[in-house]
């Protein structure tokens, strides 16, 4: 019996076929190679935050009633310096003293004091500290960047009142501190964090 071949019009037809799922893989592949790409992105961003948060919570619970000297040796009139621009950030800068860094049996030459604050430089937001609390030594304070592409920070402190204050110029500590930090294309987020404070509006 002899054999019949394709036409040419069943060879089109199966090469047509064939270019449709070579087309949809591809497509397919494509799609799932970007919504991964997002994904991770997203898990990136949020371990981010998480991080954020996590480094925030650790100092603020610990902050502490202790003056800062200056290169002049002068005292630092207030616990706690917040504000537009301090710490040269572009949005809202904050600084502070927290205890608890630890230094197991005094091995290194310091205290378990840490000058520490938080600001955002080229849209990064970073974490200012000094290896001593005053600034005598005129060392620059070490930098550690924390978040990427920020475009707002903002910081509030609550009163004995329980009433939040967008400028906290008292020598005391406010009960708590609220963040707000918004990045790039972004919701903002807004954190509280509890302060080892009574939040007294009278000084001293």
């Amino acid at each position: 019996m002899k054999q019949r071949g394709f036409t040419l019009l069943e060879v089109m037809v199966a090469l047509g076929i064939l270019a449709f799922v070579v087309i949809s893989t591809h497509q397919i592949l494509d799609s799932t190679t970007k919504a991964k790409d997002a994904s991770d992105e997203k898990i990136a961003e949020l371990n981010g935050l998480q991080t954020t948060f996590r480094l925030m919570d650790q100092d603020f619970s610990q902050m502490t009633k202790r003056a800062v000297r200056n290169e002049s040796g002068d005292v630092q009139e207030y616990y706690l310096l917040a504000g537009r621009y301090v710490l040269e950030s572009q949005y809202d800068g904050i600084a502070f003293v927290r205890d608890g860094w630890i230094n197991p049996i005094n091995l290194l030459p310091r205290s378990e004091l840490q000058a520490v604050g938080y600001r955002v430089m080229d849209d990064n937001l970073e974490r200012v500290y000094r290896v001593y609390v005053d600034q005598l030594d005129n060392m620059e304070p070490r930098v550690q960047q924390v978040l990427e592409n920020v475009e707002e920070l903002k910081f509030e402190f609550l009163d004995s009142d329980n009433k939040w204050q967008e400028q906290w110029e008292v020598k005391a500590l406010p009960k708590a501190v609220a963040v707000t930090l918004q990045q790039i294309e972004a919701e903002p987020i807004r954190r509280v964090f509890l302060v080892p404070g009574q939040g007294s509006k009278n000084n001293g």
